[in-house]
């Protein structure tokens, strides 16, 4: 049964944001009633069956999260890049899975965030990730063993730190930047702070420093990161 729910994202101990969480049964979205509410690309006829379902389900958490923020619940559509286009004076994300999608959207005007990007996973893809070198530096790993992190988890738990982080960088980059471009340098009271190696734009240049987060919820890892400026 498709279920919608909130889940919390620690931003730090002053600020907790409401994601929108959307769990669905694969097959109940491509056909239904719900469909045409949602505006597709011009490509989507196209698309496979699951690529349509996972697209559906990240606007439906969109829709929730808009209505949670007491917004009318307007399209977002989809820019070139494969993007999100966030309403003028929000910003947000979106990522899912094949049975769930969850999304974030906020204001700039009542946030010290400027960019955020989420990102969640299937526990169980740990095995699928192998090529650790692609991923992170040896030293960010060290920085995960070191924060409790299991290191059978690690690989994807920092590809999915990485996912969040280039959501949230993209908008101000504009371009593909590598995972390798930004490095894991600690972990403080549950806050996960990372830096750029190189200059990316005018705006991100070596040095930027972005923070983040993470939590299970069940047989799911889901990541956070944000850009304060």
């Amino acid at each position: 049964m498709n279920h919608y729910s909130q889940i919390p994202i620690f931003i730090n101990e002053n600020m907790i944001l409401n994601a929108s969480h959307f769990s669905f049964q694969q097959g109940s979205l491509v056909g239904s009633d719900n469909e045409s509410e949602i505006t597709k690309p011009n490509t989507y006829h196209q698309w496979r069956r699951k690529r349509k379902e996972t697209f559906l389900a990240g606007r439906f958490a969109v829709q929730h999260a808009q209505v949670n923020l007491q917004l009318p619940t307007i399209n977002i559509l989809k820019a070139k890049s494969g993007s999100p286009i966030w309403p003028t004076g929000y910003t947000g994300s979106i990522s899912h899975t094949d049975n769930q999608a969850i999304a974030v959207l906020l204001p700039f005007e009542q946030q010290e965030i400027k960019g955020i990007g989420i990102d969640i996973e299937d526990v169980d893809r740990a095995d699928l990730l192998e090529d650790n070198s692609l991923i992170g530096h040896h030293r960010e790993f060290q920085v995960l063993k070191e924060a409790g992190i299991r290191v059978s988890l690690s690989c994807l738990f920092l590809f999915s730190l990485k996912e969040s982080i280039y959501k949230a960088l993209y908008p101000v980059v504009g371009e593909f930047f590598d995972f390798l471009d930004v490095e894991l340098m600690e972990v403080e009271e549950g806050i996960l702070y990372f830096q750029v190696l190189r200059d990316l734009s005018e705006t991100v240049q070596e040095g930027f420093i972005l923070r983040g987060g993470f939590s299970y919820e069940g047989d799911q890892l889901l990541t956070w990161a944000y850009r304060s400026w």
